[in-house]
């Protein structure tokens, strides 16, 4: 005999033949039936069970397993306690006749509400009162009824109502009585392991990508779930489309057949869009007509749901919307999206309607569009990703028809790391000259330079790049401030890569106030960014970690959860910094969730959390891990089509790291030398010690190889240039590493105070990765530094901070002012503030309470 497969109301598919002897025989015969293949689900149940309340409501769409539900809280009815169940169908009806029947199943001959409630009260013994499928159109004076049912009913009746539409109850005076337990379509939806146990049942065992990728594509919604399962033998996975002609069968029998024409055209319009609110709806459907059509969809339950907290933007709910969106013809569509592009260009939102544009398929209007964005707009969402995904929309003798759009397209490319694809459009520029009048021409060329000294900058010619910055900056007009403060950031990251962080801090400081001036919290964030940087090679990490979240709180604050670059690399940075400071679980999370929103924005930063995360995975000792990780990355980056400079040597000095870790010095020399050999002057952006990183390394595989005189020799240099510059963390690294190179010269003594040295500056700094780096290739080294000067850890406050700085520091950490703490040790109070100042200094903090916290963490302080 053929398997009968079954889609009970509102529950899951079920094998009959195979199953059926697994059903359970119902209490009551009115009672709705539980499947035979039944799931229970304890955490909806027990709640409804559990909560001491009047009215428990259960309001979703069709197939959300409600009557289910109930039928298993029915099911667990205590035994003193009188059942009255009534499945009303979901039909339209009247006060009148819904009391009629409501008496009949009381048992009462009059069906008025007086003699109901009256009836009610007398009841000695609790009663459930369930409604299951309530009337799904709108009946206010069947609401009314209701509502004074549940209101004058004495405490010992209890009210379960489950329906398609939120029935229009005093629910806001029942919800603030405590007399409210409500589920929706969100509560009632089926989690990844009730999903996960009805796979199990009918006999598919998937792995967990493959669960989570149906609960994706049917967003939990149970009838959705098991329709797309029906047919599927064991061990087969449903297609991304499985199941589609069957869930829209089941939604044309279950609600759209009963709907007006006028209501499906409005509900298979919406479902085009991702989100919308009332004034949209109106442009869409009709002026006075459109959102009055979306409240009767609304009230009646009809698979819209609010995006935000306050309702205001609503859409079509995503099991739902990829289907109902395809019942509207193509040239239908393509209307409501030029009326949609008319709606954002009059709200003055440009990025909706550049989208809508491109959907109905206006590309003369999408050039225009395009030509209104700003650098400053590009950087504040996901709109960087969107312009690098619609310009190939556009033909590419559209994209350079104005110089508008030319110069947008360079400024684009430029920002995504395509700096070939930028120098089409900057030579194309060429094509403009001469302009109509000399205002405009001297601004072309200001433009010219600007876009030539960056492309300059990011292939590393700081011979080319610096004059055209200089010139660009000096010649760009007021309204090209956002070109001009993007030069300056170049300017700035070109100081802290030449070493000169004095003029750095001051360019960065100007340009601040340039960026709040206009307003702009984009520009402003790049900058704070680059002085995150100046923080981070001077050693200043919790400044730096300090900084980097209340950025992220600004900017979440200002733009909402929306994905943007710049947050994204706000993440990347903070967990670099965690991850110097040996906070390894917070780190990975961050630089995950960096990638992620990096990613989503097309930003080739995401570069740096991959290889950020292939650096936790070497010090969990996950070798192969870090290379995938770093595998990954290079992927990502050509199928971007990034340009090879702005990530190669990073790539480099990632597998080099491993490689050492790995005992094969003899790859990481090959390969540090070779990209050493045409390392450009200028490192990529955002990576300023890159090229220096690189020859400390050559300078570790050249000591690993044997030839520890010459690596002695460059890595004198590196930590002398480093001490000099103020670059402690590189200092630092490189000490550990001289350290290493002089033990193996046979230098003990200098080799040993190297060594003091770098372990004190490490734990000043709070640079526990490196020590941990250090101790883990080298534990003997450790044990040999500590012989006769005690423990290293003993001898550190005697190395960071002398005696009285350490009684300053005390009396600091207890509440005291200066005045207090020179009274207590007998000092002058001009000598207290240089005690404070020097103890700032040696901690690499600015503030008293910084460094207190910091002294704490280094153990200085109790």
């Amino acid at each position: 005999m053929r398997n009968l497969l079954m889609l009970c109301k509102d529950g899951p598919i079920i094998d009959l033949e195979a199953h059926v002897s697994m059903a359970q025989p119902p209490l009551n015969a009115d009672l709705p039936r539980l499947p035979p293949l039944h799931i229970p689900r304890p955490r909806l149940r027990d709640a409804l069970l559990e909560a001491d309340c009047r009215l428990r409501l259960l309001c979703a769409t069709a197939g959300s397993g409600k009557s289910v539900l109930l039928g298993e809280c029915m099911r667990r009815c205590p035994a003193d306690t009188r059942l009255v169940y009534l499945d009303l169908r979901g039909q339209r009806l009247g006060a009148k006749a819904f009391l009629q029947r409501l008496a009949g199943a009381l048992g009462l001959a009059t069906a008025d509400l007086d003699a109901i409630l009256q009836h009610l009260h007398a009841q000695e013994h609790p009663c459930w009162l369930v409604l299951d499928d309530y009337p799904r159109l709108t009946d206010s004076e069947l609401d009314r009824a209701l509502n004074e049912l549940i209101l004058g009913s004495s405490n010992r009746t209890r009210w379960w109502v489950a329906g398609r539409r939120r029935p229009l109850l005093q629910l806001a005076r029942l919800l603030l009585d405590g007399e409210l337990f409500e589920l929706g379509g969100h509560e009632l939806a089926f989690c990844e392991g009730e999903l996960a146990e009805l796979l199990q049942r009918i006999g598919h065992h998937w792995p967990r990508p493959a669960v989570l990728g149906l609960m994706e594509q049917s967003q939990g919604w149970c009838a959705g779930s098991c329709l797309r399962l029906l047919g599927l033998k064991p061990g087969q996975q449903a297609a991304l489309d499985g199941g589609n002609a069957l869930v829209l069968e089941y939604l044309r029998r279950e609600v759209l057949d009963e709907l007006p024409a006028d209501w499906l055209q409005a509900l298979f319009s919406l479902a085009q869009f991702p989100q919308f609110d009332r004034g949209l709806c109106e442009q869409l459907l009709g002026m006075g007509e459109g959102a009055e059509l979306l409240d009767r969809l609304l009230e009646c339950g009809l698979f819209i749901e609010p995006v935000d907290q306050e309702g205001k933007l609503l859409r079509v709910q995503r099991a739902f919307a990829p289907l109902l969106a395809e019942q509207l013809p193509g040239n239908l569509a393509k209307s409501l999206f030029r009326k949609a592009c008319q709606w954002y260009i009059g709200l003055e939102q440009i990025g909706p309607a550049l989208e809508y544009a491109f959907k109905a398929e206006q590309p003369e209007v999408a050039a225009s569009l395009m030509e209104r964005y700003t650098q400053d707009r590009m950087l504040q969402g996901s709109d960087f990703a969107l312009l690098l995904e619609w310009r190939r929309e556009l033909p590419l003798s559209m994209l350079t028809s104005t110089p508008r759009l030319t110069l947008i397209n360079a400024w684009l490319l430029l920002l995504s790391g395509r700096l070939e694809e930028a120098q089409y459009f900057i030579d194309a520029l060429g094509r403009f000259l001469p302009q109509p009048d000399a205002r405009r021409q001297f601004e072309l060329i200001a433009q010219w330079k600007a876009l030539t000294g960056k492309l300059a900058f990011h292939r590393g010619d700081a011979e080319q790049a610096r004059p055209f910055v200089v010139e660009a900056i000096a010649e760009l007009p007021e309204q090209a401030w956002c070109q001009r403060l993007l030069c300056e950031v170049l300017q700035v990251e070109q100081a802290l890569i030449e070493g000169d962080f004095p003029r750095a801090q001051s360019l960065n400081r100007q340009a601040i106030m340039q960026a709040r001036e206009h307003g702009s919290l984009a520009i402003e964030s790049v900058l704070a960014l680059e002085y995150v940087k100046l923080l981070e090679v001077r050693g200043e990490l919790l400044r730096a970690e300090t900084l980097l979240t209340r950025l992220h709180q600004e900017l979440i604050s200002a733009w909402g959860a929306e994905d943007s670059p710049i947050k994204g690399r706000v993440q990347l940075l903070r967990a670099s910094l965690l991850l110097q400071r040996g906070c390894y679980a917070e780190a990975e999370a961050t630089f995950e969730s960096g990638v992620r929103e990096c990613q989503a924005c097309a930003d080739p930063a995401a570069t740096w959390g991959y290889l950020g995360l292939a650096e936790l995975d070497a010090l969990h000792s996950d070798v192969a891990g870090a290379f995938a990780r770093i595998a990954e990355a290079e992927r990502l980056m050509q199928y971007g089509r990034i340009s090879v400079q702005l990530y190669q040597g990073l790539i480099v000095l990632t597998k080099a790291r491993l490689w050492l870790h790995q005992g094969n010095h003899v790859q990481a020399e090959k390969a540090l030398r070779i990209q050493l050999a045409v390392a450009t002057q200028l490192p990529p952006f955002g990576a300023p010690e890159l090229n220096v990183r690189l020859r400390l390394l050559l300078a570790r595989a050249m000591l690993a190889g044997e030839a520890a005189e010459a690596a002695v020799d460059s890595l004198v240099t590196i930590h002398s240039s480093a001490l000099a510059e103020g670059r402690r963390p590189l200092a630092c690294e490189a000490g550990f590493s001289l350290a290493e190179a002089l033990h193996r010269c046979n230098r003990p003594a200098q080799a040993r105070q190297v060594l003091l040295d770098a372990l004190a500056m490490a734990r000043q700094l709070g640079l526990s990765s490196l020590e941990r780096a250090f101790s883990q290739r080298n534990a003997a080294m450790m044990r040999w530094a500590g012989k006769g000067a005690g423990s290293v850890v003993e001898c550190e406050p005697v190395a960071l901070l002398s005696r009285r700085e350490l009684d300053v520091l005390k009396l600091i950490a207890q509440g005291h002012s200066n005045q207090q703490i020179a009274e207590s040790l007998f000092i002058s109070l001009h000598t207290v503030k240089t005690h404070a100042q020097r103890i700032n200094h040696k901690l690499g903090v600015e503030r008293r309470t910084q460094a207190v916290v910091r002294a704490k963490e280094l153990g200085l302080t109790p």
